[in-house]
């Protein structure tokens, strides 16, 4: 599937800003370092974008749409039940980290996410405790997963797993570790 010129110029805008926003952080980078990076005149980042919050805003969107496009796409493999629903799991806040989340700049992106993009996260937030509910039901109906004793429902499970991974990620920033502690976590609560 081909994408149009105009959407390919946002992703290269976006990609660029990812990476201003990574380096210098969101304070230091301006407009004319995102349009440098990103080989686009500045008026015509002007005409796509208003200022570095809606980019940061469409930045935040497009990493929530490839984190649940991924968990989509895992929870549908073949691989074992468990392996697929940690895999899903840790993919959100995977992605979350390659915004800044981690690195030099983690307290101020992070601190930017949750005033800019709170909302945004919300609605991401429950599509994807929704979407591994349902998984783990079906898994419980397929017989390949049986809900520890501590959980009322799917969706407790599901909810209190992201809280415990997003109290992980606040934590600790760096993506290897944060991946590592989180797996554990999954692990002691799917016995």
């Amino acid at each position: 599937m081909s994408i149009s010129a105009g959407a390919e110029r946002e992703l290269i805008i976006l990609d660029a800003a990812m990476t201003a926003f990574a380096r210098y952080g969101f304070r230091r980078t301006k407009m004319d370092d995102i349009a440098r990076a990103s080989g686009i005149a500045r008026t015509a980042l002007y005409k796509i974008y208003r200022n570095k919050e809606h980019i940061f805003t469409a930045l935040v969107e497009q990493v929530h749409i490839a984190a649940e496009q991924e968990a989509e796409q895992v929870l549908a493999s073949e691989a074992p039940f468990r392996e697929r629903l940690c895999d899903a799991m840790v993919a959100r806040d995977r992605h979350l980290l390659t915004i800044g989340h981690s690195g030099p700049h983690a307290d101020e992106i992070a601190e930017l996410y949750l005033s800019l993009a709170w909302e945004l996260s919300q609605r991401f937030n429950n599509r994807l405790s929704a979407l591994i509910a349902q998984s783990v039901d079906q898994a419980i109906l397929d017989r390949q997963f049986t809900l520890p004793a501590a959980f009322v429902s799917s969706g407790d499970f599901s909810r209190l797993a992201r809280l415990a991974l997003e109290g992980i990620k606040k934590e600790i920033k760096a993506e290897d570790e944060f991946e590592r502690l989180a797996r554990q976590l999954l692990a002691a609560m799917m016995p």
